[in-house]
C-alpha cells in the first residue's frame, strides 16, 4: 500500500470509528483538496471499507458531520465497491473455495473474507481455501500482493508451487516463476519454507526479498528495499527502471501488453535504462528507447520492433 493509500485508509477508519473533530475535519479537507491523487485514494479506501463491512452486515455511514459531497462519495462508494466486485465475481468478497483469474494487462484489488486485501497482478490466478484452522490462498500462476489482517489463531498461508509463505499480520507479495517462487516483504515478517521440508525455514522481514528454488529447495534471502518498491510499482500501473537492461524492461512490458515488444537488434539487449513508464503505454516506452539509444523503431498493430528499420 502506498503512503497516500495509507493516509486515505486512516482517514476512512477514523471517520467511521468516532467521527472527526472540527480541527480534524479542517485537516482532512486540506489533505483531500491538496492533490487529486488523495481524492482517488479516499474513494478507493471508502469503497473497500464499505464492501468489507456490508459483507459483514454492518452499517457503513460514518459518525459525525460530513459535507454533502463527501456523504455522496461515501454512499456512492458503497455502490461502487459492491458493483466493482459483484459485477465481476457475483459477490462482494472473494470467499473460500473460489478462484480469481486476471487476463493479460488486467489488475484486481479484492477483499478476502477475513478483511485482508489481495492485489492481483496481470495474468495471475489465486484460489481461496480458508478453513476454521487457517487462512490459505493458492497462487496457481502469476503474482499477488497481500495485506493481511492480524489473527494469531488463524495463520495466513500462501502456497506457490513448492513454496509455503506464512504471515500473521503483514504485507507481502508472492510471484510464481518457472524456476521458483519470489517473496517480497513490505511490512512485518513472513516465514518461507518448502512443502517437503527439504529446506530450513527462513524468516523474511520488511525490505527483504526471498527466492525459493523449486529444483534445489534452497531459499536465498537478500535485503533490497529500493528494489522491492521498484518491483511492486505494478500495483500503481507503473514500470520503474533503475539501470535495468532493455531485455529486462521489455520482458516486464510483455507481461502486461497485448502488443508484443521485440528487440530486433541483439546488440541492444544489455543497454541499461532509467525511467518511469505506464504499463499500458508500451508505445511511449519504445519511442523513448528509440530516441535515447538512437535506434530505429517500427510499430505495427500487433508488434513493436526496436532496432528495426522496416518490416
Amino acid at each position: 500500500m502506498s503512503k497516500i493509500d495509507h493516509q486515505a485508509h486512516a482517514w476512512v477508519v477514523q471517520e467511521h470509528a468516532r467521527g472527526l473533530t472540527p480541527a480534524e475535519t479542517a485537516a482532512f479537507d486540506a489533505w483531500y483538496e491538496a492533490d487529486i491523487r488523495h481524492q482517488g485514494a479516499y474513494a478507493r479506501a471508502t469503497a473497500i471499507y464499505n464492501a468489507l463491512h456490508l459483507a459483514a452486515g454492518q452499517h457503513v455511514m460514518p459518525s459525525g458531520r460530513l459535507s454533502l459531497r463527501r456523504r455522496n462519495l461515501i454512499m456512492g462508494g458503497v455502490a461502487a465497491g459492491m458493483t466493482a466486485v459483484i459485477g465481476t465475481f457475483g459477490y462482494s468478497v472473494l470467499q473460500a473455495g473460489t478462484a480469481l483469474t486476471t487476463a493479460k494487462g488486467e489488475f484486481r484489488r479484492v477483499p478476502l473474507q477475513d478483511k485482508s486485501i489481495a492485489d492481483i497482478n496481470s495474468g495471475s490466478q489465486i484460489e481461496v481455501a480458508f478453513t476454521r484452522q487457517q487462512r490459505k490462498v493458492n497462487l496457481h500462476k502469476g503474482e499477488a500482493w497481500f495485506e493481511v489482517v492480524k489473527d494469531k489463531s488463524k495463520p495466513f498461508i500462501v502456497e506457490s508451487g513448492d513454496a509455503l509463505i506464512r504471515a500473521v499480520g503483514t504485507a507481502f507479495s508472492v510471484r510464481r516463476m518457472p524456476d521458483g517462487s519470489e517473496v517480497l516483504v513490505t511490512e512485518g515478517t513472513v516465514e518461507v519454507w518448502s512443502k517437503d521440508g527439504a529446506a530450513q525455514r527462513r524468516l523474511v522481514t520488511a525490505g527483504e526479498h526471498a527466492f525459493l528454488a523449486h529444483e534445489t529447495k534452497a531459499i536465498a534471502v537478500t535485503r533490497q528495499p529500493d528494489e522491492i518498491n521498484r518491483r511492486l510499482a505494478w500495483r500503481e500501473g507503473k514500470l520503474i527502471l533503475s539501470s535495468q537492461t532493455l531485455k529486462e524492461a521489455v520482458a516486464d512490458f510483455n507481461r502486461y501488453s497485448a502488443k508484443t515488444i521485440v528487440i530486433a537488434d541483439p546488440s541492444l539487449l544489455d543497454r541499461r535504462l532509467v525511467g518511469q513508464y505506464q504499463l499500458d503505454a508500451p508505445e511511449l516506452f519504445a519511442q523513448d528507447v528509440s530516441m535515447i539509444l538512437n535506434v530505429p523503431l517500427v510499430i505495427t498493430t500487433e508488434r513493436i520492433l526496436i532496432g528495426q528499420r522496416r518490416i
